[in-house]
């Protein structure tokens, strides 16, 4: 599962989302694997791209911080 902020507000991307292009807004971005912990970054803007099961992030600025457990997520 994949979390973050977009132009058009929070989106969250589960195993088989619809191909998707979005705008990254300022904010903290969760990746969770399954069954496993995650990694939290904070970006500052970018693009955020969904396609064939794959998240594509390209940011402008990134800063990885400790990592995020599933139950962590909201």
């Amino acid at each position: 599962m994949v979390r973050a902020r977009t132009a058009d507000g929070e989106i969250g991307i589960m195993p088989g989302h619809e191909p998707l292009l979005a705008v990254l807004q300022t904010g903290e971005v969760k990746i969770i694997g399954s069954g496993s912990e995650g990694i939290t970054a904070q970006v500052d803007g970018g693009f955020f791209s969904v396609d064939h099961d794959r998240v594509t992030i390209v940011a402008e600025e990134v800063e990885v911080g400790p990592a995020a457990s599933p139950s962590s997520v909201h």
